[in-house]
């Protein structure tokens, strides 16, 4: 005969308490992390006050291997975290050569979805508050002329920071085909970044996002179809691109020459009219139309723009580089002080 014999009552308390501590950690585990944002360092794409996350699993961003330009919450020397983004990786010679970041002497080139969280549009462009950014809505033609582009990200307590003209600057426009093109390339949209020009043909009805402009010291071009839905949903929040930009450029050029000028390029987007009566005529307009600017990186203060990394050393950058305390003040950091990569 099996007999039970009955659990003590501090026995059956033990278990239970086991139980909660055990979901407990694993919860800890599991579940992601927050962290509050403080300070500009991050503008435009976080700024104070906002929450930020690891993703599930967090514990295992201690054996993640960084890229460039993840955003990660990292430990300085005195223990304080901080949200930086990773620029240099181990081994690397970096510097920073015209406000651009070069590694081993070639300067790198950002992808539109890295762009579109780390660039800002451009502020003389920014619509009033409550107000679409429609700029010349409805139009087929949008253009602006060759001038200073300052690295004015408009936070309170940076009016005391003396701004910087920025070379590396863009277009970003929203065009609308309503109905079907035909059989033909109806719908020709041709985007100019000052000599250089890029034509696109749209055959399907939709909308579309078209970018360009000098990046890194190319020039570089995109067009792809927004998703489906409202129209408030084409550009993300801060972000200065509309929505669903690619991992990589269609179009990738060498920037014909070295401008003696820090002035930003003229920039032009335009639909080609095309012969209505083969194809049925398709009234494309440009909805929405503005210019993006990349992060102009700053020198360290005492002007030292190049830096030697370890085998185990990082060197992280904020984007909002005129606000920023980061590597060009800490030098390069361990590894081991990243804590968790911000999704």
């Amino acid at each position: 005969m099996t007999c039970a014999r009955p659990l003590r009552r501090w026995q059956r308390r033990f278990g239970r308490a086991a139980v909660v501590l055990l979901a407990g950690i694993v919860a800890g585990l599991l579940w992601p992390i927050q962290y509050a944002v403080e300070g500009p360092s991050m503008a435009p794409g976080l700024l104070p006050g906002d929450v930020v996350r690891s993703g599930l699993l967090p514990i295992r961003d201690r054996l993640a291997v960084p890229r460039r330009f993840d955003r990660w919450v990292l430990a300085t020397a005195d223990g304080t975290p901080v949200i930086k983004r990773v620029v240099g990786l181990p081994g690397e010679a970096i510097a920073i050569v015209a406000g651009d970041v070069a590694i081993d002497g070639e300067t790198v080139l950002k992808g539109p979805r890295r762009l579109a969280e780390m660039g800002s549009p451009v502020a003389a462009d920014r619509p009033a508050a409550g107000s679409e950014p429609t700029i010349g809505s409805g139009r087929t033609h949008c253009s602006w002329p060759a001038g200073d582009v300052l690295d004015d990200e408009p936070l309170a307590g940076a009016g005391s920071i003396l701004l910087l003209p920025v070379r590396d600057v863009g277009l970003a426009a929203i065009v609308h085909v309503p109905r079907p093109p035909g059989t033909g390339p109806v719908v020709r949209v041709r985007a100019r970044v000052a000599e250089t020009a890029v034509t696109w043909r749209l055959r399907s009805t939709g909308r579309y996002a078209v970018v360009a402009g000098r990046l890194d010291g190319r020039v570089v071009a995109a067009a792809w179809p927004l998703p489906a839905g409202r129209r408030g949903d084409s550009c993300p929040p801060r972000s200065c691109l509309p929505a669903g930009a690619p991992e990589r450029w269609g179009v990738a050029l060498p920037w014909p020459e070295e401008p003696s000028t820090e002035a930003a390029p003229d920039l032009a987007v335009e639909l080609v009219p095309a012969p209505r009566a083969a194809a049925g005529g398709a009234d494309a307009t440009i909805e929405q139309a503005w210019r993006w600017r990349d992060v102009r990186y700053r020198p360290a203060a005492d002007g030292t723009a190049a830096w030697r990394l370890g085998p185990e050393e990082l060197f992280v950058l904020g984007d909002f580089s005129a606000g920023s305390r980061d590597s060009r003040h800490w030098g390069p950091l361990p590894v081991g002080s990243l804590r968790h990569k911000i999704r």
